[in-house]
């Protein structure tokens, strides 16, 4: 399967630790909706980077099929977190049973601009169970995470 190339900033806008992005990264096609032992071990993975130092992990919601991350650079430039990450998370799901594939190649990014911007994005990734119907408050949902802070 072919898979477009994103159009992406310029590699150093993803190493800049004063910019914030969205991040979503959806399933492989083949994948689909990811079964609850596969999602609870990537979910694990992801609340792992609140500690590390390879980003500033700011809110994060795994869904069936697509994770959403706010996140800024850290050591890491967001590029290289996510293809390390997306290498490491898919080696974790294997050892939940997982097959094949788990990720798109490709990620699709939004450089957040100011304060506005950051507040919609956290607020849009913590409320996407409520949205897709899954639960009807956003602390229902087992796979949401926020830092608590909607400042940039």
């Amino acid at each position: 399967m072919r898979f477009p190339k994103p159009i992406r900033l310029a590699p150093e806008a993803y190493a800049n630790p004063d910019n914030v992005f969205h991040l979503v990264l959806r399933t492989h096609p083949e994948v689909g909706d990811l079964p609850l032992r596969v999602r609870e071990t990537v979910w694990e993975s992801v609340l792992e980077q609140r500690d590390g130092n390879r980003i500033v992990l700011v809110a994060a919601c795994l869904m069936r099929d697509h994770l959403h991350l706010v996140a800024r650079p850290g050591p890491l430039s967001i590029i290289q977190f996510l293809d390390r990450w997306k290498s490491w998370s898919t080696r974790l799901a294997w050892s939940a049973g997982h097959q094949g594939p788990l990720w798109q190649p490709s990620a699709w990014d939004r450089a957040l601009r100011n304060e506005q911007e950051f507040a919609a994005a956290v607020e849009y990734v913590l409320r996407n169970p409520v949205a897709a119907g899954l639960v009807e408050l956003t602390e229902e949902w087992p796979h949401a995470w926020s830092e608590g802070c909607l400042r940039p």
